[in-house]
C-alpha cells in the first residue's frame, strides 16, 4: 500500500494550522501540541506510516479540530470533504474565511493604489 499520499496530506494539513498572520506550524510546535517527537511527526509526513499508537494520536489531533479521517486515508479523496462540519470545523472555518478575507483586502488595495497612480493622486 503506497502511503505517501497520506503523509503529504498531513503535512499539508500543518500548514493549514496557522491562524491568519501566523507563521505556518513548524514540524517542533506540532511535536509540542502533540506530544509526539519531531522525527515521529517528519517519519509520518515523508511516509505516511509511523507506530499506530502514534499515528492514531496524530490522526486524533486533527480529528478533534474538525479534519474529516477519510479525506486524509483515502486514496483517491477528490470527492470527499477535508472538513466535517460539526462544531469544531467552525473555528477552522472562521480561520479560512478570515485568510480569504485579508487577501481579498490586500486585492483590493492594490487595485486602488494602481487606479489612484494612473488618475495621478
Amino acid at each position: 500500500m503506497n502511503t505517501e499520499y497520506i503523509g503529504k496530506r498531513l503535512a499539508l494539513l500543518r500548514e493549514e494550522l496557522a491562524c491568519p498572520g501566523e507563521q505556518k506550524w513548524s514540524q517542533a510546535r506540532m511535536a509540542a501540541e502533540t506530544g509526539l517527537t519531531q522525527n515521529v511527526i517528519s517519519n509520518m509526513e515523508l511516509s505516511g506510516s509511523a507506530r499506530i499508537e502514534a499515528f492514531m494520536d496524530y490522526l486524533i489531533f486533527y480529528q478533534k479540530r474538525g479534519y474529516n479521517l477519510n479525506w486524509i486515508l483515502t486514496p483517491e479523496n477528490h470527492n470527499i470533504s477535508k472538513m466535517v462540519f460539526n462544531e469544531a470545523a467552525k473555528v477552522v472555518d472562521v480561520r479560512t474565511v478570515l485568510v480569504e478575507l485579508e487577501n481579498i483586502k490586500q486585492t483590493v488595495d492594490n487595485e486602488i493604489n494602481r487606479v489612484a497612480q494612473l488618475v495621478g493622486h
